[in-house]
């Protein structure tokens, strides 16, 4: 099984260090997206889809941009690559996990079938709310279908 490679408090510590922000919508009611990859390209086209999906997309690069940004906003949606560098997308997830983060998981990834599916076999135990996983590259159309059905079920209105 694999395991994070550092503790939540030494990420927490190393991300002393400035970090991107995340972007001030000039709609502060659009849900917010946190875009997670290394890829400048990739990012960039996620973050675009997910503004015409309705959401204030926020890009992060790093898994320390990640985590700073999760830990500093409230998303109410998160992509995520698993490949970030020196980091696995798992590592992301059991950080997601220690900071009780409830959003809708989906995850976007270009690795291979064994390790997404190690990989998602893993993160089932941590209960995040893993919604979606979808192979690079993605299908555009089907991703802003995803974000907006999502998008869609935080919006609806509650039965009393």
């Amino acid at each position: 099984m694999l395991r994070p490679t550092r503790s939540y408090r030494a990420i927490d510590e190393s991300l002393a260090v400035a970090a991107p922000q995340a972007p001030q919508s000039e709609d502060s009611a659009l849900p917010r997206l946190l875009v997670i990859d290394d890829d400048y390209l990739h990012r960039k086209i996620i973050c675009r889809v997910g503004a015409k999906a309705g959401y204030a997309p926020a890009g992060a690069a790093t898994y320390e941009e990640a985590a700073r940004l999760a830990l500093e906003t409230p998303f109410d949606c998160i992509s995520l690559d698993l490949s970030l560098g020196r980091h696995a997308g798992l590592d992301m997830l059991h950080y997601l996990r220690g900071i009780g983060c409830r959003a809708p998981i989906v995850i976007i990834s270009g690795c291979d079938e064994a390790t997404f599916r190690e990989t998602l076999k893993s993160a089932r135990p941590l209960n995040l709310n893993i919604c979606e996983t979808m192979a690079k590259p993605v299908d555009l159309e089907m991703l802003r279908h995803v974000l907006e059905r999502l998008r869609s079920r935080q919006t609806a209105p509650v039965a009393a």
